[in-house]
């Protein structure tokens, strides 16, 4: 049996769970960060009365999707009102998590990554069209300065909290603690930094060196690197399907 690990929650995971034959693999969650909503500050609304004057909406993960549109809900906002605006998203998952609010993309970058996105955005006069951009408090600031640098005027509310967390579930750490992780997929940045803290504290860094390690996107390869991690398996889309399918296949090429 195969024990693959995703730093997801169980609920995240049924497209794994579809792809990954359960006579071979031991698919784990592995959850190693919680999200909450922020509190709604005065200045927090003052920024949020901003969106519908925006020229450009972008959203990098569908935490910020769900928690914009749980704000608008929650303010009696229309999400048809959305519809005028040019809405961009990092990718399919971010893409498809709008559609789910019947919000159309418009924009959608090639290669999945704050880069990618700002590539998407040609210069303006300053100050002459306004982007809003919810994010997470520990989402990097690189998009915001480059479309900053672009000549937009950027508003970019923190619209919910990644807390890393110190402890992995029972049964995830009991395959690291018999040293038994086969394969490991990270599915953010902040999932790495959780989990290499968390091995560093139970002094089990060890327990990677044989293991296969999957990053969901460039983003979080690079993560990976940083700490010193070599990746072995990118997909081509960055969806829990698709590293999936590469996981699958890569087993059944090792194995024939």
């Amino acid at each position: 049996m195969i024990n693959i690990l995703f730093t997801r929650e169980l609920c995240q995971l049924d497209s794994a769970i579809s792809v990954l034959p359960a006579e071979l693999f031991n698919v784990v969650a592995c959850p190693t960060i919680d999200i909450f909503p922020i509190e709604k500050t005065q200045k927090f609304d003052q920024e949020f009365s901003e969106i519908l004057t925006a020229d450009y909406l972008v959203f990098t993960s569908k935490h910020a999707v769900i928690e914009t549109m749980k704000y608008l809900r929650e303010n009696d906002t229309s999400f048809a009102e959305l519809k005028q605006i040019k809405t961009c998203a990092v990718g399919p998952m971010v893409a498809q998590q709008l559609a789910e609010y019947d919000v159309n993309v418009n924009m959608m970058p090639e290669s999945y990554s704050a880069e990618g996105v700002a590539k998407l955005f040609e210069p303006v006069a300053k100050n002459s069209a306004k982007v809003f951009f919810p994010r997470g408090n520990l989402a990097a600031k690189k998009l915001s300065v480059a479309l900053t640098e672009k000549g937009y005027s950027i508003v970019s509310p923190i619209i919910y909290n990644t807390e890393l967390r110190s402890l992995l579930d029972e049964p995830a750490q009991a395959i690291f603690d018999a040293n038994r992780v086969d394969c490991l997929v990270f599915t953010s940045p902040s999932s790495v930094q959780a989990m290499m803290a968390i091995l560093k504290a139970n002094k089990q860094m060890s327990t990677l060196k044989q293991t296969l390690i999957c990053a969901i996107g460039t983003t979080t390869k690079r993560a990976c690197i940083e700490f010193e991690l070599a990746v072995n398996i990118i997909p081509k889309d960055f969806t829990v399907a698709a590293v999936a399918k590469a996981v699958a296949s890569y087993y059944h090429n090792k194995n024939h």
